[in-house]
């Protein structure tokens, strides 16, 4: 049991690092916000989850916003940031593995549940955004919407973190359904196999 207990924190730790590593590799979606980057942080943090449980999963998702505010400087903006990353990581992955786990072989779980987390990341995004995260970054900066964004914050959610949250969540979800298909039943067996070996 101890050994089973050290391999699963091996695990979450060795998945919130590769996750940190990914948020420095990300690539602009929409040329109207070309600030916002895609990554695939994500990953990591869904493969723990579904391999050790949701609060696994949790728990990988914010020590790998921990280790990215470590290793980017723990400014207020940086904190803002990471603290949205972390939020809005549970809120896209939990879904998906309630989902997932109340019906693996049906595509309508799968699918609900992609639906569900994407949803629910973009309405959190796009609210956390309009109410606290982009004011934030303003009052911060000392700079207004129409000089920053150069655009109304109306329109900044509108055309920015909507559409970009919709594609991002969907970009995920694909890649995640190609580890989900391939990979995790075989890092399930590896696991269990060396479980019982020790």
């Amino acid at each position: 049991m101890r050994n089973s207990k050290v391999q699963k924190m091996v695990g979450v730790a060795m998945l919130a690092a590769l996750g940190a590593a990914l948020q420095f590799v990300g690539f602009p979606l929409l040329p109207a916000v070309p600030f916002l980057k895609v990554d695939f942080s994500d990953i990591p943090v869904m493969i723990s989850m579904f391999l050790y449980g949701p609060l696994a999963g949790i728990v990988t998702a914010f020590i790998r916003s921990i280790l990215h505010l470590v290793l980017t400087g723990p400014s207020p903006q940086n904190m803002v940031g990471d603290v949205a990353s972390f939020l809005a990581t549970t809120l896209f992955t939990l879904p998906m593995y309630y989902f997932f786990k109340r019906g693996s072989h049906k595509m309508i779980n799968k699918v609900s549940g992609i639906v569900t987390g994407i949803l629910a990341m973009t309405i959190f995004m796009s609210v956390a955004n309009y109410f606290v995260i982009t004011p934030l970054y303003l009052s911060l900066y000392g700079v207004t919407a129409q000089s920053f964004l150069g655009r109304s914050m109306e329109s900044y959610i509108a055309v920015g973190i909507v559409p970009f949250n919709l594609l991002k969540g969907v970009i995920i979800s694909v890649v995640f359904m190609v580890f989900y298909a391939k990979i995790l039943p075989w890092l399930s067996r590896k696991q269990s196999s060396v479980g019982n070996t020790l």
